[in-house]
């Protein structure tokens, strides 16, 4: 069965609230102490709110080119600005999966979907600000499912001695 793409999507710019709301709040505070300070202040004022709005700008790109893609077997994580990095992390691998939803995050309907995996590369995953109407969470529990049978394999924790109540062998 060919590789069929289940959900594609990128972190809400809810992420950058601060960022965005700390710009747009700075702009009149700028222009309105710009008028009563002395003109070297006011330059001053300029340039932290310019800083503050490439700042802003910045956050938004990261957003922007932040992308995921679930497929039926891989889970696709391509990010940056100026250097792309893409993460391909097999569904099979997964080895577990908590959604964290934040008072805050709840409001604007999102959530933080954070998957533990048995990948040497990429030990845990982070999906943040990701819609909860997607329904992310249920379509990669079931396409993780789905790609163990269809692969045979089968996800087993592994308990020490110790762990299981047995002290350890030693010599004397």
């Amino acid at each position: 069965m060919p590789e069929q793409t289940i959900w594609t999507g990128t972190a809400s710019h809810w992420k950058n609230f601060n960022a965005y709301a700390l710009t747009v709040l700075s702009i009149p505070l700028c222009f309105f102490l710009h008028q009563w300070l002395k003109p070297q202040v006011g330059l001053w004022i300029f340039g932290i709110t310019a800083l503050f709005a490439v700042w802003a700008f910045w956050r938004w790109m990261l957003i922007r080119t932040t992308k995921y893609n679930l497929s039926t077997e891989r889970l696709v994580t391509t990010h940056g600005i100026l250097t792309k990095v893409t993460d391909t992390l097999e569904l099979y691998r997964v080895r577990d999966m908590q959604i964290v939803q934040p008072l805050l995050l709840r409001i604007v309907g999102l959530q933080n979907i954070h998957v533990y995996t048995s990948d040497s590369s990429t030990s845990e995953l982070f999906l943040d600000f990701v819609p909860v109407s997607a329904g992310l969470g249920d379509k990669l529990r079931k396409s993780v499912e789905d790609c163990r049978e269809a692969k045979r394999v089968r996800a087993m924790d592994v308990l020490g001695d110790q762990a299981q109540g047995t002290p350890p062998l030693t010599e004397g």
